[in-house]
């Protein structure tokens, strides 16, 4: 069972990644008349979202996010004996999907691969940005997750809004990215190639959302009231079964 969850987690971080930063790629690639913007990207890394929490969160709980499996971790609703797994599996998806990205369309266009780098902010700003960012991710994602009071099926809906408001909220001035594994894998090919501001500001796009998630998850631990908190998951077994129906 393990193994299937990696493999969700892979695939949902992979197609993140291939979708949400191919939009990015392509909206650069288009002509001014063409371009569908800022909201076009947003919509693109949402709506991604949003369908992978539906179609694989029966399958590993749909974290794609290494940021939100530390904040679950923390908030002990998720066994820390998996987390490194998830990480393994989020990580990779978002390289190979970023791999693909340079193998296919490198010589095709002028692209950064979709890299996340500050844009006329310092780096303490940036990290400031991110971790409010992912605070309000991590927050929607706790209330689906782990809150009995969740509407059934609400949980895609949901985190992929939230997603698309954070893209659009912080979009122009860190990229709007929420995940380290979402911000690493471009950088690798992009800073070896276009952007290395992208490898040398990587780390607040490690630190700031994971600090976000981590906050976001004990906020709302306190902010719930103990009857109706979901049982913490154990194993994998228990963690299928605390996906919310649909989602």
């Amino acid at each position: 069972m393990l193994t299937r969850a990696m493999v969700a987690e892979f695939v949902g971080t992979f197609a993140l990644v291939f979708a949400g930063c191919g939009a990015i790629i392509a909206n650069s690639a288009l002509k001014a008349e063409d371009k569908f913007g800022g909201l076009g990207i947003a919509l693109a890394f949402g709506l991604t979202i949003m369908v992978m929490v539906y179609a694989l969160g029966p399958a590993s709980a749909a974290h794609f996010n290494p940021a939100v499996t530390l904040g679950f971790c923390i908030a002990g609703r998720f066994p820390w004996k998996f987390a490194p797994h998830y990480w393994i599996a989020q990580v990779a998806g978002a390289v190979i999907a970023s791999f693909f990205h340079w193998a296919l369309l490198n010589e095709a266009v002028n692209v950064d691969f979709g890299a996340t780098t500050l844009k006329d902010i310092n780096s303490g700003t940036g990290l400031i940005v991110e971790a409010i960012l992912t605070l309000f991710l991590m927050v929607v994602i706790m209330a689906v997750a782990t809150d009995k009071r969740a509407a059934p099926g609400i949980a895609g809906l949901a985190i992929g809004s939230a997603v698309i408001v954070g893209a659009l909220g912080g979009g122009a001035f860190t990229g709007g990215s929420m995940n380290p594994a979402r911000s690493l894998g471009p950088a690798i090919f992009a800073g070896i190639q276009v952007r290395p501001e992208a490898l040398s500001q990587l780390w607040v796009y490690i630190v700031g959302p994971c600090l976000g998630a981590v906050l976001a998850a004990l906020l709302y631990e306190y902010l719930r009231p103990a009857e109706y908190a979901k049982g913490a998951p154990q194993d994998l077994v228990d963690l299928a079964r605390a996906v919310p129906e649909g989602g």
